[in-house]
């Protein structure tokens, strides 16, 4: 696997059990998530350690047995697009996450500096295209 892909992999691999501290390692400082607008917790972009921290947390308290499975990644330039396969289930509810999305991460130096979330894989091409 090349190295932005191995990346990205290693930041949602830390993710995936819980460890937010490993996976900000990974993250430049100043990190910019923009979810997708239809994620239940989101409420705008996070930028910083600190915002991201509390984003990640909020889902992690949320969904038990959270997990996003990476699916397909590509580089495009300092790019990587994957599709993202997330289950869960919700901690109060009980009710099962079972979601697609696209996650476009960009990759400077070794390190990850922002990733932007789409619904479908043809949206995240579509915008990189039109930058």
């Amino acid at each position: 696997m090349q190295a932005a892909p191995q990346l990205v992999h290693e930041i949602v691999d830390a993710l995936n059990r819980g460890d937010v501290d490993a996976m900000l390692e990974r993250m430049h400082p100043g990190f910019e998530w923009r979810p997708l607008e239809t994620s239940p917790v989101a409420g705008g972009v996070y930028r910083g350690h600190e915002q991201v921290r509390r984003y990640v947390e909020d889902w992690l308290a949320i969904f038990d047995d959270l997990r996003l499975d990476l699916e397909d990644p590509a580089e495009v330039a300092d790019r990587v697009v994957v599709m993202v396969h997330g289950h869960g289930r919700g901690r109060a509810s009980g009710l099962q996450l079972d979601t697609r999305f696209c996650q476009v991460w960009t990759v400077r130096d070794g390190t990850a500096i922002g990733m932007g979330e789409y619904a479908t894989r043809e949206q995240a091409l579509a915008e990189l295209h039109s930058q």
